[in-house]
């Protein structure tokens, strides 16, 4: 039964300088299903191009948002599951046996999300991983979701012809895909064990303030034509109030990070800089709402 499901393993890829270790991590897969690996972007370090016919790749004529970049890996994809991976991750061995073994127990159609992992080493690094991705660190339980980010996922190609596509957005493309999903009837499942290992390359405080700016401007929480999809609060919905209130949404963010998602002590001590990090966020929230005014 297993060798009847192919799956195709879709990859963004913009310069990434750790390609090569997200590629071989999936070509050294304990897995039985036959697949693919799909590379859609730009290359310019070869490293994709090192490893031949074993990956597929698109090159594209220019820089495009990494949903796009799915979308037209997709298009090209002869599989019966779509799984996506980031060009900065690397994924753990089971990966794609935890991703499928969802799909085929599951009666209904399923989107499934997997779990993201990361190393200590910097702590600035660290930091903007659990600022990004606490809610989705391999300690969480399994189950239902609201939303999921691509970084690692899996869809059905049955299930992506009932969605569509990726939007073209600057971020929060994968929130407004699930959620989507979720609109048509697609459940979102998380398991973390289906888990990888995330590696940007944010290293400095500076990075790290710019990348939570960026993503509260463009967050659908801010979007006026998400704000009942997404329950923004009505504080969020006004620029000032998000401006006035951004210390006691932060705090809220970190008391749930801690006494409801129970993140383990071993990360507490980047609790002050994700303080930072989330009121940063609201700062680009405002940002958005203030441009949305005028």
């Amino acid at each position: 039964m297993k060798s009847e499901v192919k799956i195709s393993i879709i990859i963004p890829n913009l310069n990434s300088p750790i390609i090569d270790r997200t590629i071989q991590s999936i070509l050294e897969q304990k897995t039985t299903y036959p697949f693919e690996i799909i590379v859609i972007g730009s290359d310019k370090y070869k490293k994709v191009k090192a490893f031949g016919d074993k990956v597929i790749h698109i090159e594209t004529s220019r820089p495009q948002p990494p949903g796009i970049n799915r979308n037209v890996g997709a298009e090209s994809a002869t599989g019966d599951i779509f799984l996506f991976i980031d060009s900065d991750c690397v994924a753990s061995p089971l990966w794609v046996e935890k991703h499928l073994s969802i799909h085929l127990k599951k009666e209904e159609l399923v989107i499934v999300g997997g779990g993201v992992t990361f190393p200590s080493k910097n702590y600035f690094t660290l930091t903007d991983n659990i600022s990004s991705f606490h809610e989705f660190m391999t300690h969480i339980q399994n189950g239902e979701k609201k939303y999921l980010p691509s970084l690692n996922l899996s869809v059905s190609k049955e299930a992506w012809s009932i969605i569509g596509e990726f939007s073209d957005f600057s971020a929060s493309e994968d929130i407004e895909f699930t959620m989507r999903a979720l609109g048509n009837g697609i459940s979102l499942f998380f398991e973390p064990e289906a888990a990888i290992t995330h590696l940007p390359n944010r290293t400095k405080i500076k990075e790290l303030l710019h990348h939570a700016f960026f993503h509260g401007n463009f967050t659908l929480k801010g979007n006026r034509d998400f704000w009942e999809k997404m329950d923004t609060p009505a504080i969020m919905r006004h620029w000032w109030l998000t401006l006035i209130f951004s210390p006691l949404l932060s705090a809220y963010v970190l008391f749930k990070m801690v006494f409801l998602e129970k993140l383990p002590i071993k990360y507490w001590h980047t609790l002050p800089v994700v303080y930072l990090l989330k009121i940063t966020w609201c700062i680009g929230l405002v940002k958005q709402l203030k441009a949305q005014k005028g």
